[in-house]
C-alpha cells in the first residue's frame, strides 16, 4: 500500500467525522437557545472557538458577530475561507475519496458525491433557510451512513484499517472538544451545587456526542458535570469517549504497522501508549482537581501530536521527522 493512499484513507474519515459531528452541534446548539435563556456570550461564541475559529472568524468581521446566530451559523457551515465549515470539510472528504477511488467501493462513493452535489444545489440552500434542523440532520444521517456502507462494503484490508484509524483519533480530540464547549460557555466546572443552567449545558454536551442514551443506561450516575465528564471521557464502551477511541486507535495501529520488529510506527505507539496510561491513572475526581480545561487541552494536544506522529512515521517517511511536509496540504493539518 503507499503511502499516498494511506494518508488520503486517512484524512477521507477524519474529514466525514469532521462533517458529522459538526452538523450535530449545530442542530443541538440551534435548539438549546430555544429551551434555554442564555446569555448572548455564551450561545454561539463557544462552537465558533472550540472549532478552532475564533482568529480567522475575526479577521472576517466583527467582534461582535461572535454572538449572531445567523453570522455564526453561516460562517460554520457554507464558509469557503473557513477550513472547519461544514461545506470545506466535505469538499476535502470528497476530494480524498476521488483520489482513491480504486480503493473505496462504489457505494461508498455513491453515498459521498451525492451528498456533495445536493449541497452545491440550490435546493440545499433552501432547505437550509426554510428547516435548519432538517438541513443539519440530512448532513449528519449521510455520514453516518457513509461509515455503515464502509464497513459493509469495503475489503477489510489496510485502507479500511487507516480509515478507521482516522476516525478513531479524530473522535479522541473532537470529544475532548466538545466538552471543552462546556467551559467556554459558563467556566471551570463544580462538582457540588451546579445550576439547572449548568444541568442543561451537560444535557446538551451528551447530545453534542450523541450520548445521551448511553448515558441514561449507566444506571448508578445521576445527570450532574462530574458524571458526565467521568462518562465521555473515561467510558470504556462507549463509541465516542476519549478513552474508547485512543484504545482503538492504538489497535487500529497495530494492523496497519508491518510487524513489531519494524520501526515503522514505533513511535506513535509509543505516543499512544503513553497518552492511554496517563489517562488511565487518572477519574474524575483527579480531573477536576487538576481542572476540566487543563485536561482536555492536553487531551486536544495529544491527539494532535499522535496525528502529526502517524503522518510523520506512515506517510511521509522520505522526509525527516524535523522538516517534513504538512500532509497532502496545508489545509488538511487543520485540527
Amino acid at each position: 500500500m503507499i503511502s499516498r493512499v494511506a494518508e488520503s484513507c486517512f484524512w477521507l474519515n477524519r474529514y466525514v467525522e469532521r462533517v458529522e459531528i459538526l452538523s450535530r452541534m449545530l442542530s443541538v446548539n440551534l435548539a438549546f437557545q430555544l429551551d434555554v435563556a442564555m446569555p448572548d456570550t455564551e450561545r454561539w461564541r463557544p462552537l465558533v472557538v472550540v472549532t478552532g475559529q475564533k482568529e480567522d472568524f475575526l479577521k472576517r468581521t466583527n467582534a461582535s458577530k461572535l454572538d449572531d446566530s445567523e453570522t455564526v451559523q453561516e460562517y460554520l457551515t457554507w464558509s469557503d475561507d473557513n477550513p472547519s465549515s461544514l461545506k470545506s470539510s466535505l469538499r476535502f472528504a470528497r476530494e480524498n475519496a476521488r483520489t482513491i477511488r480504486e480503493t473505496i467501493s462504489l457505494e461508498m462513493w455513491e453515498v459521498l458525491n451525492d451528498l456533495w452535489i445536493w449541497l452545491r444545489e440550490p435546493m440545499a440552500r433552501r432547505l437550509y433557510r426554510s428547516d435548519r434542523q432538517a438541513f443539519y440532520l440530512r448532513l449528519r444521517n449521510q455520514c453516518l451512513l457513509f461509515h455503515g456502507v464502509a464497513h459493509a462494503t469495503m475489503l477489510h484490508e489496510d485502507p479500511f484499517e487507516f480509515m478507521r484509524l482516522g476516525t478513531a483519533l479524530e473522535r479522541a480530540g473532537q470529544t475532548a472538544r466538545v466538552l471543552d464547549v462546556k467551559y467556554h460557555s459558563i467556566g471551570p466546572t463544580q462538582s457540588t451545587d451546579e445550576s439547572p443552567l449548568e444541568a442543561a449545558q451537560w444535557i446538551a454536551t451528551l447530545r453534542y456526542c450523541s450520548g445521551s442514551e448511553s448515558f441514561a443506561k449507566r444506571q448508578s450516575q445521576s445527570l450532574s458535570g462530574r458524571s458526565v465528564a467521568d462518562f465521555l471521557l473515561f467510558d470504556r464502551t462507549f463509541p465516542r469517549s476519549v478513552f474508547h477511541n485512543l484504545s482503538r486507535a492504538r489497535n487500529f495501529l497495530g494492523l496497519v504497522r508491518p510487524d513489531e520488529a519494524s520501526p515503522v510506527g514505533r513511535r506513535t505507539e509509543a505516543l499512544l501508549s503513553e497518552s492511554i496510561r496517563e489517562l488511565e491513572a487518572l477519574d474524575i475526581d483527579a480531573v477536576i482537581e487538576r481542572g476540566l480545561h487543563e485536561t482536555l487541552t492536553w487531551l486536544v494536544e495529544s491527539s494532535a501530536r499522535i496525528c502529526e506522529s502517524v503522518r510523520a512515521d506512515f506517510f511521509d517517511l522520505e522526509i525527516p521527522h524535523t522538516a517534513r511536509v504538512r500532509g497532502q496540504t496545508q489545509i488538511q493539518t487543520q485540527t
